[in-house]
């Protein structure tokens, strides 16, 4: 139901004829580059903001459009700091399993146990209130593995998670997931969801323009052959257009990559690549095969829309 207003009065739906499966007992990445849409779809999705018309079904309960209110079998997470600062945190995960079945020493060695698995043991003692955003998602997520709900929305619409929280942030989505629980992410780092989660969507334009498993959205619509890296990338692309007409050249960050533009690609190894830059006098450091890439799937959907 949220619009953006637009510059000549008229208005845009943020959202529309957005379709979403999420499957039962897996990490569901929803990726983009709208912070807004993002994390419209997350509260959609938590029955805290309502839609306009069709269907919202959480774990095969049907929802009232106009409810707005988290249910028991869903936990909810943003950017909102709604933790008590002033406790460590494995004080308050204590706390707040205060009411669970178990002894105290029990409960203790289950919290530290899954710190030990997660990797998240450096914070066991650190005060909540010294945690950035990214962090203290992840201490509510902890709270949520504790929790009795099945479905776990992260809303990590506006958070910046940084690359050495990455491998944190998989290991407690597998550790939700292989407790029973469904997880959906949001977050526009698609390296993130690459390493967290095992299906995406990409949100583009207000829809999902794209949803499956990531390995499937890698196959599908990572079509890089090659990529090269060298100081002289316009040098490289010009030689390498030369070479390999049938493929697309472009000058990537780091570089220089190498599209197929269809099922079938014109053959191109690193031998001949490399041949081609060398014949052509432009310096490279290396040439190399790339591996799957979210990042990469989600450039090619946007830029076929």
């Amino acid at each position: 139901m949220e619009l953006f207003a637009q510059p000549d009065g008229h208005y845009l739906k943020v959202l529309y004829d957005l379709s979403l499966t999420v499957p039962v007992g897996e990490c569901h990445g929803i990726t983009g580059e709208g912070a807004f849409e993002l994390q419209l779809v997350s509260e959609i999705i938590g029955n805290v903001k309502p839609h306009e018309k069709g269907l919202c079904s959480l774990m095969e309960i049907g929802m009232m459009r106009q409810k707005r209110r988290i249910l028991p079998h869903v936990y909810y997470i943003n950017d909102q700091r709604v933790l008590f600062d002033h406790m460590h945190v494995l004080g308050y995960l204590m706390f707040a399993s205060e009411h669970a079945p178990g002894s105290a020493a029990q409960k203790q060695a289950h919290w530290l146990k899954l710190l030990l698995r997660t990797g998240l043991y450096p914070f066991a003692l650190t005060y909540i209130h010294s945690l950035n955003p990214a962090e203290y998602a992840l201490v509510s997520a902890l709270l949520a593995y504790g929790s009795a709900a099945r479905l776990v929305v992260m809303d990590l619409s506006r958070i910046d998670v940084p690359h050495a929280l990455f491998d944190p942030f998989a290991a407690l989505m597998r550790e939700l997931t292989d407790a029973g629980k469904t997880v959906v992410v949001a977050n526009r780092s698609r390296e993130l969801i690459q390493r967290a989660c095992t299906s995406a969507s990409f949100l583009i334009d207000g829809t999902i323009a794209a949803s499956g498993a990531i390995p499937v959205l890698c196959a599908n619509y990572d079509r890089r052959v090659l990529t090269v890296e060298t100081p002289q990338p316009d040098a490289a692309c010009d030689a390498l257009r030369s070479a390999f007409p049938a493929l697309r050249v472009a000058c990537e960050d780091s570089g220089v990559s190498l599209y197929r533009s269809g099922s079938n690609a014109e053959p191109c190894d690193v031998s001949c690549a490399a041949a081609a830059l060398e014949a052509a006098h432009v310096p490279f450091s290396a040439v190399r095969l790339p591996g799957p890439s979210l990042e990469q799937a989600y450039r090619e959907v946007k830029r076929t829309l």
